[in-house]
C-alpha cells in the first residue's frame, strides 16, 4: 500500500479549564463563550470541506455538573500535587454553578454530543483535569489516575476514547508508557524542531516560536508518525495562531507559512498536523473562519492534485498501524 499524505486536524477543547491557571475568568470569558458559539460554525466548515478532526476534550467537561464530575475524581492522594497551587484545576469547582446552563465556561456535554454526531469528528481526551506532565510536584502515578478518570467518564457518557492531546503537548517516556497501558492508540507529541529541543530559556523560546508562525525558522513540519511504547505519536506540526494585533500586518505570512508546509507534506507523502483551541477563535470569529476556510480550500486543492487525505488522530493511527 502506497504511503498517503495526511492532513490531520485536532482541537484542544478545554473551555476555561485550560487557562484557569493564568487568566481570570472575568478577562477571558468572552473568548470562552465565543469559542462555544464557534463550535457549530467549525463543524459546518469541516463538513463543507471534508475535514476530519479530533476534539481532545477535558474530562471535567463531560460531566452534567459538579456532583457528576466528583464521581470520577481520583482519590485525594492521586490528584496532582503541583508545586504551583494555581495549576490545580480542582480548586475551580467551588461556586461555578451546578450544570452546563449555569456554568457554560466549565461544562459542555451538549457540545460534545453535537460534535460526535458529525461524520469524521472524533471525541478524544485532553486528560481529566488538564494535567501538566512537566509541572513540578506531580507524579506518573497521578497522571495515570487522571487519565483513567478521563476515560471512565467518557466511556460512561458513551464515548470510546482512543486519542489523547496532552496540555502544552508535554510528555516524557514514563508517561508514554502510561498512555499505552491505558489502552490509547495515539497522542499528539510536541513539535520536534531545534527551538523545542535546544532553546531552554522560556522567554527566548516563546519569542522564536512566535517568529516561526510567520517565517520558516524550523522547516516544513511534515513527518511520518512513529510508535513510542506501543502508542502512535501523531506529532503537532503547526498551531493555527489566532489574530495577534501587534503583528496584524504579518497575517498573510502566517497563512502562506501553513500552506507551504501543507504543500511540502502533500508532495512528499508526509503527515501534517494542524491544531488550535476553539477559544482561540472565540473573538474575531468571522476573521478566523475566513482564514481557516482558506486553509481548507487549499487542502482540497492538494487532495485533488496529490491525493492528500484528511484524517482525525484515530484514523491516522489506524492507517499507520495497517502499514506497520
Amino acid at each position: 500500500m502506497d504511503q498517503k499524505s495526511c492532513f490531520i486536524v485536532s482541537l484542544d477543547f478545554e473551555l476555561y479549564w485550560g487557562v484557569c491557571e493564568s487568566r481570570p475568568l472575568s478577562l477571558y470569558e468572552e473568548n470562552i463563550l465565543g469559542g462555544r458559539k464557534a463550535v457549530p460554525r467549525l463543524l459546518s466548515l469541516f463538513e463543507k470541506h471534508g475535514i476530519h478532526a479530533t476534539w481532545a476534550t477535558v474530562g471535567f467537561m463531560f460531566a452534567d455538573g459538579c456532583e457528576d464530575a466528583e464521581k470520577y475524581f481520583p482519590s485525594e492522594n492521586l490528584r496532582p500535587t503541583y508545586d504551583n497551587p494555581r495549576a490545580f484545576s480542582y480548586r475551580c469547582f467551588e461556586g461555578i454553578g451546578k450544570n452546563e446552563e449555569e456554568a457554560p465556561c466549565f461544562y459542555a456535554s451538549s457540545l460534545i454530543r453535537m460534535i460526535a454526531e458529525h461524520e469524521g469528528q472524533e471525541i478524544g481526551t485532553h486528560t481529566f483535569s488538564h494535567f501538566y506532565c512537566r509541572e513540578r510536584g506531580q507524579t506518573v502515578a497521578q497522571f495515570d489516575a487522571d487519565l483513567r478518570s478521563a476515560l471512565a467518564i467518557a466511556s460512561d457518557k458513551g464515548f470510546d476514547v482512543r486519542s489523547l492531546v496532552l496540555p502544552r503537548n508535554q510528555c516524557e517516556p514514563d508517561y508514554t508508557k502510561a498512555i499505552a497501558d491505558a489502552g490509547l492508540l495515539t497522542y499528539r507529541g510536541e513539535e520536534s524542531d531545534w527551538i523545542h529541543k535546544k532553546i531552554k530559556i522560556r522567554p527566548l523560546q516563546r519569542m522564536l516560536r512566535l517568529a516561526d508562525v510567520y517565517l520558516p525558522l524550523t522547516g516544513q513540519g511534515g513527518y511520518i508518525p512513529q510508535k513510542e511504547a506501543g502508542v502512535w505519536n501523531i506529532t503537532g506540526s503547526r498551531m493555527y495562531k489566532p489574530y495577534f494585533r501587534p503583528l496584524k500586518f504579518l497575517e498573510p505570512l502566517k497563512i502562506r507559512r501553513i500552506k507551504k508546509q501543507m504543500l511540502h507534506a502533500a508532495k512528499n507523502n508526509l503527515a501534517f498536523h494542524l491544531w488550535w483551541h476553539p477559544h482561540n477563535v472565540g473573538v474575531k470569529t468571522d476573521f478566523h473562519m475566513k482564514q481557516l476556510e482558506e486553509i481548507f480550500v487549499y487542502y482540497e486543492e492538494l487532495r485533488r492534485k496529490y491525493g492528500m487525505v484528511s484524517m482525525n488522530m484515530r484514523e491516522a493511527a489506524d492507517y499507520f498501524s495497517a502499514k506497520d
